[in-house]
């Protein structure tokens, strides 16, 4: 009865350790999310992931989340100067990330993404569009460095 117990035991801790563990993920919030963000690549109706090309590889393009709700997508073109530099608003809401526009001239715009997974160095956007073609689901993958 006593190996029984152990085995039981034994396949219990088994099983904890290696069910969907979220230990390298981190919590979901505005604090988590501050900071430069660069776009690694993505996927497409779950298609194969493509790699993002910048076009500068000295210095990559990224999203910045500031504390006051603001958001910068940071743009360098490829003698590497930073030539673009767009900010919008953000909020959070559980996992649903808005971004809207600032200044509402020439059109207003609105996104919204579900984040997937957040970790210290790594955050996935997921974004579903529905076009006359059909829906399509855009992944997008970040990360800090």
């Amino acid at each position: 009865m006593k190996k029984l117990l152990y085995l039981f035991t034994f396949l219990m801790l088994i099983l904890s350790s290696c069910s969907s563990d979220d230990s390298d993920g981190i919590a979901i919030n505005s604090g988590n999310l501050l900071g430069k963000w660069y776009l690694k690549g993505g996927t497409t109706n779950n298609g194969s992931f493509e790699n993002h090309t910048h076009d500068c590889t000295t210095n990559k393009d990224f999203q910045e989340f500031f504390n006051n709700g603001e958001i910068t997508f940071n743009g360098y073109n490829t003698e590497c100067n930073l030539d673009e530099i767009e900010t919008s608003l953000w909020f959070l809401n559980g996992n649903t990330l808005t971004v809207t526009n600032t200044n509402f001239d020439p059109m207003i715009y609105e996104y919204e993404y579900v984040i997937e997974s957040l970790t210290s160095n790594e955050l996935i956007l997921r974004e579903t569009v529905s076009e006359p073609e059909g829906t399509f689901v855009y992944r997008s993958t970040y990360t800090r460095n």
